[in-house]
């Protein structure tokens, strides 16, 4: 069985999850990263391109956002006055009337902590409680709107692609720690259904049994709301597909009993250990053989 068959396998079949559990360490690693990956792609990558179809791309908002504007001779031009305010962020540019005024730039220096303001002479900026005044004689410096954007959409796709790079890292990494805790659990629900599992075959069994749950999450992320507390209802359900596949675990020649697994210590051990009940007939064969005597033995 391939891994988009065992994909769609530990959605429905609880029976499959004992072929599972021989599938190789390497097999099990492809399929939980192929797992993270399509929920990654769902979750961020859909969400992305169809924000980037709508919008027209960042590049796209930022020109829409910024007026047209020059440096041109130590001066700015814009065409229109423009001003932002939101939240403790205030921007305020003006070219052709005076700018404003030194009482006006004190206020708005004192109630935001974000400021920029501008006219065709001077730059006012205000971060980290910090203000600088700069001239645009001193800058020595030349662009337009239409340079400035094209200057700055490389770096801003290479700043896009190295955030889906280390979201996706993230996530991978995220899956693979939260079968820890379905392993946990499942030593609980193994104890209760008296199934010797070792915590390495609940954990690679926990691999298989988060599909669900990420399948649900994802479509649940389309929706407008959010679910709380929906990670106890994931581990839930992975839960609930252990107790599954251990309930299915039984086989004809162990009248019904669940079977048992062991580390591979204990397997050799047991190869090579006489159980009671044989050791107690071969014991019983030894002593009727001494107790035999030849004929013509006195």
């Amino acid at each position: 069985m391939n891994v988009f068959s065992e994909m769609v396998h530990s959605i429905y079949d609880c029976k499959s999850y004992a072929i599972f559990l021989k599938d190789r360490k390497r097999k099990t690693f492809l399929f939980g990263f192929l797992l993270a990956a399509f929920y990654f792609l769902l979750t961020i990558m859909v969400p992305f391109v169809r924000f980037q179809m709508s919008t027209g791309g960042i590049m796209k908002i930022v020109d829409e956002v910024i007026p047209d504007f020059s440096i041109e001779d130590g001066q700015l031009d814009v065409e229109d006055q423009f001003e932002f305010e939101e939240g403790d962020t205030y921007v305020y540019i003006d070219t052709k009337h005076g700018g404003m005024t030194q009482e006006k730039i004190t206020d708005r220096l004192y109630r935001y902590g974000s400021v920029i303001i501008a006219d065709s002479d001077t730059l006012v900026i205000k971060n980290s409680g910090q203000v600088q005044t700069l001239s645009f004689s001193d800058l020595d410096l030349e662009i337009t709107k239409s340079e400035m954007i094209a200057a700055f959409s490389p770096f801003v796709t290479i700043m896009v692609a190295a955030g889906m790079v280390v979201i996706f890292l993230f996530m991978e990494a995220a899956f693979f720690f939260g079968v820890i805790f379905v392993g946990l659990f499942g030593m609980i629900v193994a104890s209760c259904m008296q199934a010797k599992l070792t915590f390495g075959e609940l954990y690679k069994l926990g691999i298989y049994a988060r599909t669900t749950p990420l399948l649900i999450k994802a479509v649940l992320s389309f929706l407008p709301f959010g679910i709380p507390f929906f990670w106890v209802i994931s581990l839930g359900i992975s839960l609930g597909y252990l107790a599954g596949a251990i309930r299915n675990m039984n086989t004809p020649d162990l009248g019904g009993q669940p079977l048992e697994f062991y580390s591979e210590g204990s397997a050799l051990e047991d190869r090579f250990r006489r159980p009671e009940e044989d050791y107690s007939q071969w014991n019983q064969a030894g002593e009727d053989t001494n107790q035999w005597n030849p004929p013509g033995n006195p």
